[in-house]
């Protein structure tokens, strides 16, 4: 079932439970009014009927001995078995009072006096029958009471009818609120379910490669927290999309160019024009080792991104580390005419996986020689920075354009692509580095050096968390 019948199935179930619910509470409030209405309106007829009860008592001399009334026809109801016949008490009336009158048109009442004896009435063996009770007074305070007994639920034709009516109404409204409850539902489900769409369909695009889906987002609720995310999202895709093509482009160049030197030499060889001789060979051997080069870089690099490097920590004296890298490479930098120099390095003891701190301070130094103009300059620093050591490498022009830092730790990044490469690395060096320093739990950046080239700077921490894994 799709989310949009779902949704107006649940709507509409809301809102029928909410109708059905708010009519009873409607039929029950009606019910319970209705009753107090005829209640109270009892209590005003007695009320009524009390002021000429009491008149009558006092024109006969404060007694009901001498009060003309007619019983049978004074109070409504049969006569009350219990008494017995109803006693005529004085001479017959010559007219009935406005008092029977009033009786008449009420349920059956009953008159007590002052001692609670019945004086003339009906009185309703029913215990739990309601009882509308008013007392008679005169300037001699109480002289009696009047009680009636309503029915437990009107039975008079004006009251039912009143009743049937309500009952109608309230089925009607409730129809008629469930067909424009229908209505409401039926138009504002497409409305709010809308932008779900949208997202269903930007989706699917970027399912299909399409990144360059865009959603507009003019909304302030979840779906437009919503849209914005799967904005995102295609521009990070689209943005890694270009990088993977542009880091394809890139290794498919570097492997393609010492491949295009042996295969332009074999060619050569092959015609006769250059003998196969030492110096051809070591220049084979040159192109093949940086094809070896670069391909170990990408499997390292490719490792590591997968996490497929395995880390065994040790404790590592980084201070013999630098030294010892900077030794064995130490004949590079003379060859290419640029002096390296240890500046100060204090020892530190730190919880590293030798190989890969080996392999994090040959990549720096190399880096640091390949892209050192000569006669040139690189100062290694090593600081003990408290819970932490910092290790720095400077060198001399050229430089980085501002802004560029951080994209030396990309793969294969040249501020100039169209530039030819300086050295035999693949550009995969510093990434490589990254990798192993978020290894170890430490950060790595790059900012300009006041020699005038770059200064990388490493902080590793002391104790590290990790465990072999």
């Amino acid at each position: 079932m799709k989310l949009s019948y779902k949704f107006l199935c649940l709507l509409l179930g809301f809102t029928c439970f909410s109708l059905l619910l708010s009519l009873a509470l409607a039929r029950w409030s009606f019910e319970q009014g209705f009753t107090e209405f005829i209640i109270n309106q009892e209590r005003e007829r007695l009320n009524q009927l009390a002021v000429q009860l009491v008149d009558e008592y006092r024109a006969n001399g404060n007694s009901w001995e001498n009060v003309e009334l007619d019983n049978a026809s004074f109070f409504s109801g049969p006569p009350n078995r219990k008494f017995g016949p109803p006693r005529r008490m004085g001479p017959p009336p010559r007219s009935r009072s406005m008092a029977a009158n009033n009786l008449d048109l009420g349920p059956p009442t009953a008159l007590f006096d002052n001692e609670d004896n019945v004086v003339t009435g009906n009185v309703s063996r029913d215990s739990s029958a309601k009882q509308v009770t008013v007392d008679l007074i005169s300037d001699r305070g109480r002289i009696g009471t009047l009680i009636s007994y309503p029915p437990p639920t009107p039975n008079s034709e004006i009251a039912v009818a009143f009743a049937a009516q309500q009952n109608h109404a309230i089925i009607i409204i409730g129809l008629v609120s469930f067909a424009l409850a229908i209505i409401i539902a039926l138009g504002i489900t497409p409305r709010i379910l809308r932008p779900f769409e949208s997202i269903l369909a930007a989706v699917k695009a970027l399912t299909a490669r399409k990144y360059d889906t865009h959603l507009p987002n003019e909304r302030a609720d979840e779906f437009g927290e919503l849209m914005s995310h799967i904005n995102t999202l295609s521009t990070t895709l689209k943005n890694n999309e270009n990088t993977k093509n542009q880091w394809l482009a890139d290794i498919s160049h570097e492997l393609r160019t010492p491949l295009t030197i042996l295969s332009g030499e074999i060619e050569l060889i092959k015609a006769g024009i250059r003998p196969l001789d030492q110096k051809q060979l070591h220049s084979f051997d040159q192109e093949v080792s940086r094809l070896s080069l670069l391909v170990e870089d990408l499997y390292q690099l490719s490792l590591s991104d997968i996490g497929g490097l395995r880390y065994h920590f040790l404790s590592v004296n980084l201070r013999d580390a630098v030294i010892s890298q900077k030794d064995t490479l130490l004949s590079k930098f003379i060859q290419k005419g640029i002096d390296i120099e240890i500046a100060e390095a204090s020892p530190i003891l730190i919880d590293a996986d030798p190989q890969r701190i080996n392999q994090l301070i040959t990549n720096l130094l190399v880096n640091a020689c390949e892209y050192t103009d000569a006669p040139g300059k690189v100062v290694i620093t090593l600081k003990d920075s408290g819970p932490s050591a910092t290790l720095l490498i400077e060198d001399t022009p050229p430089g980085i354009k501002k802004g560029n830092e951080s994209l030396l730790f990309e793969p294969l990044f040249r501020e100039d692509a169209s530039r030819a490469r300086r050295s035999s690395g693949g550009g995969l060096g510093l990434s490589i580095c990254k990798q192993i320093v978020n290894a170890h739990q430490g950060k790595i950046v790059a900012e300009p050096s006041k020699l005038g080239g770059i200064k990388i700077t490493i902080t590793l921490p002391k104790e590290q968390l990790i465990k072999d894994n």
